[in-house]
């Protein structure tokens, strides 16, 4: 199986698992395990770690923001994002050298991935979840948006090409 479809299939797996445990022990394991199975097999070494933990940061920021703004709500209140959510990150850093390495240089594409499957993602999770949208139509407007922005941009980060030492 080349490495781009079993990273694909990995991610999957992995954030099926994260979903659906919603917990505070498995999702972290679960995220550590991919974690090790992927710098085992196919890992880019320390600049994809510097990026996994650069997006990892970011989207925990990012979720945090959504959470307390009250796009998502547990339970109808608005609350911090729980942990399980944080472990999709590092997850999902996973794959923009290699799943969707794909896409790097296409900008547009790019972005039309990122809102469409970004969306679907967090619409999918709410399915699955304790996390609902506080408004069915304007949450996952926003972010489709959000995520046409975010996912071109992390793919130019993560596959950018070095220009050496500075």
């Amino acid at each position: 199986m080349p490495y781009r479809l079993l990273n694909g299939v990995m991610f999957n797996v992995a954030w099926l698992g994260i979903v659906m445990s919603q917990s505070a022990f498995v999702a972290p394991a679960a995220a550590a395990l991919l974690l090790l199975v992927h710098f085992a097999v196919m890992g880019e070494g320390v600049r994809e770690l510097r990026f996994i933990a650069g997006l990892t940061l970011v989207g925990v920021c990012i979720d945090q923001l959504l959470f307390r703004v009250g796009v998502f709500t547990i339970a109808g209140s608005i609350a911090g994002p729980p942990l399980w959510i944080t472990c999709l990150w590092p997850a999902l850093g996973t794959t923009f050298m290699h799943a969707f390495a794909g896409l790097s240089g296409k900008p547009l594409l790019a972005a039309i991935v990122g809102g469409v499957g970004g969306a679907a993602s967090y619409i999918a999770g709410t399915r699955l979840t304790q996390v609902s949208f506080a408004a069915d139509i304007s949450g996952p407007i926003i972010l489709a948006v959000l995520w046409a922005v975010i996912f071109p941009v992390a793919l130019a980060i993560a596959n950018r090409k070095d220009s050496g030492p500075a």
